[in-house]
């Protein structure tokens, strides 16, 4: 598997390299014009009732035309680009190539997201009004044929706030640089109304269901495979439009249909992780996954601490992110990127979480638990909460 990535591409991810708008204009990638065109999105995404209703009720909505074409083919470049430089071997899924925690290598994505049309509607649509931040972006690759990552899974680990927050903590947003639907495959497939399943009470409609788990990847049931399968929705997606789902909400990978194989070969799926600004940061729930804001912490905070969009800082992790600190040369002089070190430490960490102790764990607790017929032992490692500072 690593014989097909470049050392130095991998070197390069993981030793903090950050790539500037000069790159791709130097590089020919893309032209200054397309370039300026990703930070020039002012204009409001019109969101009726209809939209707001629909991600409510199903948390997701498919936006049409939210990037015209001009747009949508500056963002392929730029996107293609940084997976070609940046792509590193992913252990965890079957994706092709995939480039986990963009965002602190590109100049481009920290201010992309910041965009009107983006924060704006973010705010509006899925985060309760509130402030957005940055959590992390992502870039999966698939060719024609097999899906990325075809289990269910919800991605609320990837964001710092426990399954006990409210689905508008987090959401994201997804677009793909081919035309996918049902039919075809390619894209997602999503459960409908499983944004409420996490807890009880916190939302509106929201109850514990038996088929939600604590972990990535962790079996389903046959029961609960049946179910999901029966009721997944597939939107249909052109390379200009976007989904937004709540970090809440189950979905999975299509496969491609190998005999309606993508135009160019391939599709880049492209995901912007954003959390609300107030939201309360109680326990890092995935603390060794190499994409995972807490990469970036340097110390500004400890666990359990409450740290929002309010604080008095600028350099502060969850905060209206502009001016000065956010631009070009402030992100290019500080180098957010990570150091190998870190990566190695944070991926095997993560490895041994998800495939070992987890498992040993909960092995432990269903046996113990078993025996005596109630829950006397909860050790395995959930996304607990703890109580606010």
């Amino acid at each position: 598997m690593f014989a097909t990535f470049a050392h130095a591409q991998y070197k390069q991810n993981v030793g903090g390299r950050v790539i500037s708008k000069a790159e791709y204009i130097t590089k020919g990638v893309a032209s200054e014009s397309e370039i300026d065109s990703l930070l020039s999105l002012t204009t409001d995404y019109p969101l009726t009732k209809e939209l707001l209703d629909e991600y409510k009720q199903n948390g997701f909505v498919v936006l049409k035309d939210f990037l015209n074409t001009t747009f949508s083919s500056a963002l392929e470049k730029v996107i293609g680009h940084n997976l070609d430089e940046l792509a590193f071997p992913d252990m965890l899924t079957g994706c092709s190539r995939k480039f986990h925690g963009e965002y602190y290598h590109i100049s481009i994505t920290w201010r992309f997201w910041q965009q009107p049309r983006i924060a704006n509607m973010i705010s509006k649509l899925a985060l309760g009004g509130d402030t957005p931040y940055s959590v992390t972006s992502e870039i999966l690759e698939i060719q024609n044929g097999p899906s990325c990552i075809p289990q269910w899974h919800w991605d609320f680990l990837t964001f710092p706030q426990t399954y006990e927050a409210s689905y508008t903590s987090g959401a994201q947003i997804w677009m793909s640089s081919e035309y996918v639907d049902e039919t075809i495959g390619g894209g997602i497939t999503f459960v409908p109304g499983s944004h409420l399943w996490a807890h009880e009470g916190v939302d509106m409609g929201s109850s514990k269901h038996p088929c939600f788990i604590h972990n990535l990847f962790e079996p389903l049931s046959e029961e609960c495979q049946n179910l999901l399968e029966t009721t997944k929705v597939a939107p249909t997606l052109a390379p200009t439009d976007i989904v937004v789902f709540s970090r809440f909400t189950l979905h999975r990978s299509l496969a491609r249909d190998p005999e309606r194989p993508f135009e160019s070969g391939r599709r880049l799926g492209y995901t912007l992780r954003l959390g609300s600004g107030s939201s309360i940061f109680k326990r890092d729930t995935m603390c060794c996954f190499p994409s995972h804001p807490t990469s970036n912490f340097d110390g500004q905070i400890e666990e359990g601490e409450r740290y929002d969009s309010a604080a008095e800082n600028d350099n502060a992790v969850y905060r209206p992110m502009q001016g000065p600190v956010d631009s070009e040369e402030s992100i290019l002089k500080s180098g957010h990127g990570m150091s190998l070190s870190r990566f190695l430490t944070y991926s095997i960490e993560s490895t041994f979480r998800q495939k070992v102790h987890y498992k040993l764990f909960s092995a432990v607790e269903q046996y113990v638990n078993g025996l005596a017929g109630s829950q006397v032992l909860d050790v395995s490692y959930k996304a607990l909460p703890t109580a606010d500072s």
